[in-house]
């Protein structure tokens, strides 16, 4: 009896996975490496627009003056450092922190925490293909972040510190109290609209923004953080700041840098058009 062939199976290759998506180039300014890690915000087109805000009255239709600026002495500049928090920053220290300090529902001296808007956009947001919270260059996008403030509000950086990256000690029930004390109810998305950016400024504050940093945004330190015209082919990784004032001519840019590497003290000067080219999102919030 012949005995049965003992064929060996044909060698294959294995499949590769397809990797989820990766976001966070990085990039250098003023000798530190920056993470630019801002992802586009998804379905946006279900956002509440402009139109809606200004129908339920939420906007003044009222004359806006040529020229808003809204820094304060008390609103000092911080430094996100080597870090992917660009978001925490723009949202907590930027824009909610002027705005609970105008509704005297926060101390001048008192900034809100960027590590918590961070971090809880990161655990909460839509891009779920993979855990990343512990991944530095990973990040998350401004929707997400307006979300934790509409549905959770924020804490003082006392509570939750960036510098130190101390977690919270005391009961879940407790941090969650403190920080519905200071929830924004709404947000409203204001396109790419350089008129309705100003009417926004004008008459309610500062519009959380992002961008995908281009070679004229990371040289900004050496024109005095003039950004006169976006170069978008050598446009990179998402970053998010804040548009907190006007004139005619440009935007008022409040970065989270620190005042030595970037721009003017941290802050930038971007033109009708640069702003209209690189500014892919806007958002305003409103508050109880």
């Amino acid at each position: 009896m012949a005995r049965p062939s003992k064929k060996r199976p044909r060698p294959t290759t294995p499949k590769t996975p397809t990797p989820p998506e990766v976001h966070g180039p990085m990039a250098k300014t003023g000798g530190v490496v920056r993470i630019l890690n801002c992802i586009p915000s998804r379905d946006v087109g279900k956002d509440w627009q402009f139109e809606h805000a200004v129908a339920a009255g939420l906007v003044a239709a009222v004359a806006i003056p040529q020229a808003k600026d809204l820094r304060e002495t008390w609103w000092e500049m911080g430094d996100q450092g080597s870090t992917g928090s660009c978001v925490g920053w723009a949202l907590a220290d930027s824009v909610l922190r002027w705005h609970f300090v105008k509704a005297n529902r926060l101390g001048q001296g008192e900034p809100l925490s960027p590590r918590y808007i961070w971090m809880a956009s990161k655990e909460t947001d839509e891009f779920v293909d993979r855990p990343t919270t512990f991944i530095e260059e990973d990040g998350t996008s401004l929707k997400a972040a307006l979300d934790v403030a509409r549905k959770y509000g924020v804490v003082p950086d006392s509570i939750l510190p960036f510098a130190s990256g101390k977690l919270y000690q005391e009961k879940l029930e407790v941090f969650y109290a403190m920080a519905a004390q200071r929830r924004i109810t709404s947000y409203i998305n204001l396109g790419r609209n350089p008129s309705k950016w100003r009417q926004w400024i004008a008459t309610k504050g500062p519009i959380l923004t992002r961008l995908d940093c281009d070679s004229v945004w990371m040289n900004a330190k050496s024109t005095g953080g003039r950004l006169e015209v976006y170069d978008s082919a050598s446009a990179d990784g998402g970053h998010a700041v804040a548009m907190v004032g006007y004139d005619a001519n440009m935007f008022i840019i409040r970065n989270s840098w620190g005042v030595t590497h970037w721009g003017d003290k941290g802050f930038g000067y971007a033109s009708n058009g640069y702003a209209r080219d690189a500014f892919t999102e806007a958002y305003g919030v409103n508050l109880a």
